[in-house]
């Protein structure tokens, strides 16, 4: 039963540094402009973001409506820490979005931060 509820915390725990994370890059000038110089480098077919002061404010709305939808709202039963990440690289979607460089590698983030949270579970509940 300790393990359960101190993995189901940590669990929690991950959902509001997996949001303040997303609020960090979208913050962050120097994070958004290294951010796009990867996604250059690393796919050739996608063009760099254009307007990043435009795509900052995008992203940091969407950083707004993830707090109210998964910290705000936990009645709702948003405990899944990698579904909320899933979740969060798909609010801004290749295929509707302005600026596909930005698309692209906010799912990119998502897809890593997920892997991260997969290794980190077994700790959650001191499985190792």
């Amino acid at each position: 039963m300790q393990r359960l509820a101190l993995g189901k915390e940590a669990a929690q725990h991950a959902i509001t540094t997996l949001i303040q994370n997303m609020e960090y890059a979208s913050s962050d000038p120097q994070h958004h402009r290294l951010m796009h110089r990867r996604s250059r480098s690393a796919t050739n077919n996608v063009a760099p973001c254009v307007t990043p002061a435009a795509c900052r404010k995008d992203l940091s709305e969407l950083v707004e409506l993830a707090k109210q939808h998964y910290l705000m709202d936990r009645e709702r039963g948003y405990t899944d820490p990698l579904y909320v990440a899933e979740e969060l690289g798909q609010l801004k979607s290749a295929e509707f979005s302005d600026c596909v460089a930005c698309a692209r590698e906010l799912e990119a983030w998502a897809a890593k931060e997920r892997e991260r949270l997969w290794k980190a579970i077994p700790d959650w509940f001191r499985l190792r």
